[in-house]
């Protein structure tokens, strides 16, 4: 990560240079007359409620994937004080997008966000807040042997953290694959466990349970689903057992399909009854609300896939997508070098209403090759029949 010394230094750049003529100005951000910030109970019953669409802008990659992000999107970063102020442009132009809550309900952010003002001495956890996003912390990493989740014996330290600013949901991540060990698989589900017991035991917080599935295996859909039945099955006994299950949770995970390297194709379909079977199996609770990561798809099969199981269980899933929602507009932020709001924003608005689509059983395709403005417009005069 760079040096807290060279971060803020970016941070006083970019926020004192005017935004210079170096990048379109920022959208501005409606100013009320208070902040307030919601409350446990509040960011609860926002992602409980049945009526709204649930999606969750995953924008909380570390420094390494985040400068993955900028190289699979073609952009260029020309050393460490570029990245950071590119991060942080791009991290203010999401936060900042004016129809931001039109599509996502919660946005997952890195620890760095809370450092970066906005306008007028705010910071952007505000810009979400002052538009009803719920801003979701991100805690512990990832050990690159395993991948299993580390940090957590600090974990009860940082969600105090995250309650005091006025956070109230983190999410928290471990991985398992095919061909890993049962103790390890155990030790996977049981992390996701601890989680829970933690978020009951500090009592202002909810967690985002993230068991992720590997993508990059030989595992078919059977023995893929097989597993995450086993792994979600082991994390809701055991939250059962530990006497916590009566806490806010909510799960989020990857669509259960073949392997990349298992010479399998994903069927959408066969897909979706999968995800039913690894419901009933591991007996997750109807009310729980499941949020699918996108795990190195396409945006097209993302939503594919988010279509069809929306139909198996509409009131309580929805989408987590990182870089199937980021790339557009990353790409459109930056295609001519100096960043643009306007095209930036426009684009992540039409990644959320694509998504919304999928989940109204109403995405096609050939909707990715259309515009921002023309998909944006397109859907507008349809809501007006």
């Amino acid at each position: 990560m760079p040096k807290k010394g060279l971060f803020f230094t970016i941070l006083a750049h970019f926020t004192s240079a005017n935004h210079g003529n170096s990048m379109t100005p920022i959208s501005p951000i409606p100013i009320m007359s208070e902040h307030a910030q919601p409350s446990f109970e509040e960011a609860v019953d926002r992602l409980n409620d049945p009526n709204t669409q649930q999606h969750f802008l995953a924008m909380d990659q570390s420094e390494s994937t985040h400068q993955k992000h900028f190289k699979q999107f073609g952009i260029p970063i020309e050393g460490p004080e570029d990245f950071a102020l590119k991060s942080t442009q791009i991290r203010t132009l999401l936060a900042t997008a004016p129809f931001l809550a039109e599509s996502f309900t919660g946005a997952i952010v890195h620890d760095d966000l809370f450092h970066v003002p906005a306008h007028g001495g705010r910071m952007l956890q505000e810009a979400f807040e002052e538009k009803g996003v719920i801003v979701i912390g991100k805690k512990l990493g990832l050990d690159n042997s395993t991948g299993l989740a580390t940090e957590l014996d600090t974990l009860g330290a940082e969600m105090k953290g995250l309650t005091k600013r006025g956070v109230h949901v983190v999410k928290t991540r471990t991985t398992f694959k095919q061909g890993m060990d049962d103790a390890t698989l155990r030790t996977a589900s049981d992390q996701m466990v601890r989680v829970q017991v933690e978020a009951a035991r500090n009592g202002n917080i909810a967690a985002v349970l993230e068991p992720e599935l590997s993508l990059k295996s030989t595992g078919n859909l059977v023995e893929n689903t097989r597993l995450m039945t086993q792994v979600l099955g082991r994390i809701i006994m055991g939250i059962e057992r530990a006497g916590v299950k009566d806490h806010p949770y909510f799960i989020k995970t990857s669509f259960p399909t073949p392997g990349s390297e298992s010479g399998e194709q994903v069927d959408v379909h066969a897909s979706a009854e999968a995800f039913a079977r690894i419901v009933e199996n591991a007996e997750i609770p109807e009310d729980i609300l499941i949020v699918f990561l996108s795990g190195g798809h396409s945006p097209e099969t993302s939503r594919l896939l988010l279509q069809e199981m929306a139909k198996m269980r509409k009131k309580v899933v929805g989408s987590s997508f990182s870089r199937a929602n980021l790339e557009e507009p990353y790409k459109e932020a930056f295609k001519n070098g100096a960043v643009d709001f306007s095209a930036g924003q426009e684009a992540i608005r039409w990644e959320g209403i694509k998504n919304k689509m999928a989940m109204a059983r109403e995405y096609t395709p050939e909707l990715e090759k259309v515009p921002a403005q023309e998909g944006i417009a397109n859907w507008l005069e349809r809501r007006k029949k």
